[in-house]
């Protein structure tokens, strides 16, 4: 009989431990730790694993175990000390979990990813979204489903692009979102104001954000040539021979307006930039001098300089951009732009390994009606940027 009890009494224990094993393994983010003097929210997420892991980003982190005498959570790490040591148990349940160690207290959300990703779903969250800021960059949230978001940050005028990925959950009950990643501006809990088809409006830590949703992609016309479809021997030419005609054809213009736009990697949105040509001919020396600007709501930055007359650009037609190699003019075509309606005669070409296609305006020599630049950066990664002419004065 005293068998038959102390088999029950270790069956209910292992039990017991079992169960709150069970509660503890799965993933969870760390949503506050609080200390003495300060209390901080890393959103930070962490899975307890089975076989006693403790992973980040899937890398092992620390190892765990679990003593229901003491109730305790023991890890041990030689990469991270503040997830090394034992941790006092002060809260348990399906939900949450709160630890202690050396008067630094954790607390820890468990998430459940099948009932996030119906929440997710039903949400209106999906899409890409471009973060309305005061300094003239690009923030275009992208968010997927069930979970995942990536939020693109690129600079005033291009110059740096920061990618930080990670988890998104939505609340419907407490109409809030969690983002859970490497996103300074993101990273934490936001509440939501409004919610729109094309509008989301959320405040963060007593910041309001505005996001406006992206309508549609801007035809994307992808440059399918390739080279060996070029003739061996150059035959066709410019349509922009004659030099004097380029002299007083952009005589009388002060300046050319242009708004590029580059399509984001990994995006169906186009970050926009404003490029303006200032022009400067001299009849008498017979030379034409363009200093090119990125203009932006801060400030205007001079990027490069063109300039033609004497030997320099001599024999280059095409400017003032590049002449490719080789080219070919494809076909005459009527098309409209911001600035206009123009015949133009359209070209196609190489530029080292990138691809070209220019829309020559026949009877203004010197000006571009469109350029399309397609090729690949240093990662593989796809570039492509769509060039129209918006203004000549």
């Amino acid at each position: 009989m005293k068998k038959e009890i102390i088999v029950i009494i270790m069956l209910v224990c292992g039990f017991s431990i079992n169960a709150q094993k069970s509660k503890i393994i799965g993933s969870w983010v760390i949503t506050k730790v609080e200390t003495p003097n300060k209390t901080q929210n890393p959103y930070l997420l962490i899975e307890f694993a089975k076989r006693s892991k403790m992973l980040m980003k899937g890398k092992e982190l620390a190892t765990w175990s679990y003593s229901k005498k003491k109730n305790e959570i023991l890890l041990k790490s030689d990469m991270e000390k503040d997830f090394n040591g034992v941790n006092k148990v002060l809260k348990l349940t399906d939900k949450e979990l709160v630890l202690e160690k050396e008067g630094v207290k954790a607390t820890y959300l468990k998430l459940d990813f099948d009932r996030i990703a119906k929440e997710n779903a039903a949400s209106n969250l999906m899409g890409e979204w471009k973060i309305e800021n005061e300094l003239d960059e690009v923030q275009l949230l992208k968010v997927e489903l069930p979970d995942t978001f990536t939020l693109i940050e690129i600079s005033s005028g291009g110059r740096s692009t920061l990618t930080s990925k990670g988890t998104w959950v939505y609340n419907a009950k407490e109409k809030h979102v969690l983002f859970i990643g490497r996103s300074k501006l993101l990273n934490g809990k936001s509440m939501i104001k409004e919610l729109l088809e094309d509008k989301f409006v959320f405040e963060k830590e007593g910041v309001k954000f505005v996001a406006n949703k992206e309508k549609g992609p801007t035809e994307v016309a992808h440059l399918t040539f390739n080279v060996a479809s070029f003739p061996n021997r150059q035959s066709d030419i410019s349509p922009w021979t004659d030099f004097d005609t380029l002299l007083k054809g952009l005589e009388n213009v002060t300046y050319l307006k242009y708004r590029e736009r580059k399509l984001i990697p990994n995006t169906k949105s186009f970050q926009d930039n404003i490029l303006l040509s200032k022009v400067d001919v001299d009849l008498e020396r017979k030379s034409i001098n363009l200093t090119n600007f990125s203009v932006s709501s801060k400030d205007t930055t001079q990027y490069s300089e063109s300039f033609k007359g004497g030997l320099l650009n001599m024999h280059n037609n095409f400017f003032p951009q590049k002449e490719p190699g080789p080219f070919r003019i494809v076909k005459k075509e009527t098309i409209k732009v911001p600035a206009g309606e123009f015949e133009c005669k359209v070209v196609e070409g190489f530029d080292g390994e990138s691809k070209l296609k220019y829309w020559m305006v026949i009877n203004k020599p010197g000006v571009y009606a469109k350029i399309i630049r397609e090729d690949l950066d240093i990662f593989n990664h796809k570039k492509y940027s769509v060039t129209e002419l918006e203004e000549i004065k």
